[in-house]
């Protein structure tokens, strides 16, 4: 059933009970590859899994002697778009166990694909770090091609840092917590992203799920306010191993090049810094339309690591991302 896979192995599916060998195996790998694992929680996985099913949409592979060596996911995200999000123990490479997990990747979107009408495109993403040769390959030997690059990228607050200079007319104020604040917070930056490659719109409560979770803290989302009108938003957390997170990032078009984007990334790191978050991270696009990375670099973050974005057609169509 399994061609490429070392004998001894099993694949089968995740289970609650698998969360915390599913976490130890994010951050063996996340360690090896980038050099520093990001602070997962059970959370984590259990809001993954509210968007797909794991009982068909998630894989595990597990040695003989039943450690966790591989894990992935298969996410139907919209507009003809699927996500699989694969791991592999550093400590079991060459084994097939990165090719067996995306061919079941692909096999779970083919039979989701037959069952639905013919007429629009279907494109499977899958992202690796970019330096991991083997994994590149992997995906190019299945036809897959690479259509953007993205950026992990961090700073350390030491010293005195430039304070804010906020476009005139333009004042800051935290997210009061309320559903109609948390609200206007989802508009900001869902319009904004609309000019982010590959970006599909969210509902409001697909995307509430997502970002108020247990580490919601509406005292670290900043809305800036020109009269009553949102002109943009920086949300931002406080992670699990104390480091802050720029989650995202957003100035509408009426109000950019006016240096509002780098008010409020220098606004969220004073207040970091006041609370003894010396370490601040994000994601961002390497191509960004809007000039994301340089923006970044001005504020003196640096770039971590390079995630590689890799799309393959499974059927051509009409392409619902041209109609968003």
């Amino acid at each position: 059933m399994y061609p490429y896979l070392t004998p001894g192995y099993i694949v089968r599916s995740p289970t609650m009970e698998d969360i915390p060998a599913i976490l130890a195996l994010l951050r063996v790998f996340d360690t090896a590859e980038m050099g520093e694992a990001d602070p997962l929680t059970p959370d984590t996985i259990i809001g993954d899994w509210e968007e797909l099913d794991p009982t068909q949409d998630a894989w595990m592979v597990l040695a003989s002697d039943g450690l966790l060596c591989g894990y992935a996911t298969l996410m139907d995200y919209g507009a003809g778009r699927f996500y699989g999000d694969g791991y592999v123990h550093p400590d079991h490479n060459r084994r097939g166990i990165g090719k067996t997990l995306v061919e079941e990747m692909e096999r779970r979107a083919a039979a989701i694909i037959a069952a639905e009408p013919d007429g629009t495109r279907r494109v499977l993403v899958n992202n690796v770090v970019a330096e991991s040769a083997a994994a590149r390959d992997l995906l190019e030997t299945r036809g897959y091609e690479l259509t953007r690059v993205y950026f992990r990228m961090r700073i350390d607050l030491e010293g005195t840092r430039p304070a804010p200079a906020w476009p005139e007319g333009i004042s800051v104020r935290t997210c009061d917590g309320s559903l109609e604040d948390i609200q206007r917070a989802y508009e900001t930056v869902e319009e904004g992203f609309r000019d982010s490659w590959a970006h599909i719109p969210r509902s409001f409560e697909e995307w509430q799920r997502h970002m108020v979770r247990e580490s919601f803290d509406a005292s670290l989302w900043f809305l800036a306010q020109e009269g009553d009108k949102v002109a943009g938003a920086a949300l931002c957390r406080r992670r699990d191993d104390g480091s802050g997170w720029i989650e995202q990032l957003a100035v509408l078009r009426p109000w950019r090049k006016r240096g509002l984007g780098l008010a409020l990334l220098r606004h969220a790191f004073t207040v970091f810094d006041q609370r003894e978050i010396r370490r601040v991270g994000l994601g961002v696009d390497g191509q960004s339309l809007t000039g994301a990375q340089r923006l970044y670099e001005r504020a003196g973050m640096r770039v971590t690591a390079r995630i590689a974005c890799y799309e393959k057609e499974l059927r051509p169509g009409r392409d619902l991302m041209d109609e968003l």
